[in-house]
């Protein structure tokens, strides 16, 4: 019924976490796509998920080169048999055991939605919790405020594998990178109703490298062009673009100010409030 795909790049020290929160869920219908997508480890990665493979359910796949993660997701897309793609990173973990069983059940029920997510916990790279937060739950709240934030977080998410075919899967393009996933929930929600459900369902990594001004900078920039070219599908472009313009501004004043309880303070009021 699900298909999980799981994507790595050099993720020995961490992808077995990832791993062993799919094997705790309640929901047992699964099968596991993990993609090395090159690794250079020497085999460091292909060892670690070696440990896993006794499970049928499990397939390892490895690029003969680093494909990027747009071509790999893609990839996983294809070789998915089920009728549901659900997405978990090899940093992350599903901290709820009922996760998926709550999110079949749900799109199980409602024919006419195609994406449902869920809130989050953010740890950092000791795994000690910095915020929890949930996201907009009904899909006209979505819909309001899909312009100016991406409303689902990659790893939450279970989606129908017919409805992502419909709109052509992934976008490859340099011009998503990063925000591959924001894209595409962008052209599903022409196809189809969204949800998030009330549930701390993902232990999130927020990672050091991910803090970059240069890294976060351009995303933002990026995500502002996401939101013109779908300005005319979904409401609230010009609060779109007074939010990126805020984010800029923020990010900057973020860096000048390296302070861990700042930062999860603003951080906290940034996510509730815009």
């Amino acid at each position: 019924m699900v298909s999980i795909i799981l994507p790595t790049y050099n993720g020995s020290d961490r992808i077995q976490r990832a791993i062993e929160s799919i094997l705790a869920q309640t929901y047992q219908d699964w099968e596991l796509i993990v993609i090395d997508d090159g690794s250079d480890d020497q085999t460091k990665t292909a060892t670690a998920i070696s440990l896993f493979l006794s499970d049928s359910r499990i397939k390892y796949l490895k690029n003969d080169h680093n494909l990027g993660i747009q071509k790999t997701l893609n990839r996983g897309l294809e070789q998915a048999k089920g009728t549901y793609i659900a997405r978990i990173d090899d940093d992350d973990r599903w901290s709820d055991t009922t996760k998926l069983a709550q999110q079949v059940d749900f799109l199980d029920q409602r024919p006419n939605y195609v994406l449902v997510g869920t809130g989050i916990i953010m740890v950092d790279e000791n795994d000690e919790e910095l915020i929890r937060y949930l996201l907009p739950q009904d899909d006209r709240s979505i819909r309001q405020k899909i312009l100016g934030k991406n409303c689902f977080v990659h790893s939450s998410v279970l989606f129908k594998k017919d409805a992502v075919q419909r709109v052509g899967g992934y976008d490859e393009s340099k011009d998503v990178l990063h925000l591959e996933d924001y894209d595409l929930w962008m052209k599903l929600g022409r196809v189809g109703l969204f949800a998030n459900l009330p549930l701390y369902a993902v232990s999130f990594t927020l990672r050091s490298e991910g803090l970059s001004s240069k890294n976060k900078i351009h995303q933002a920039k990026k995500a502002f062009n996401i939101a013109k070219k779908y300005k005319h599908d979904y409401p609230g472009y010009m609060f779109a673009v007074i939010r990126s313009t805020v984010r800029l501004i923020v990010y900057g004043f973020i860096l000048q100010f390296p302070l861990k309880i700042f930062i999860n303070r603003l951080a906290k009021w940034y996510k509730e409030n815009w």
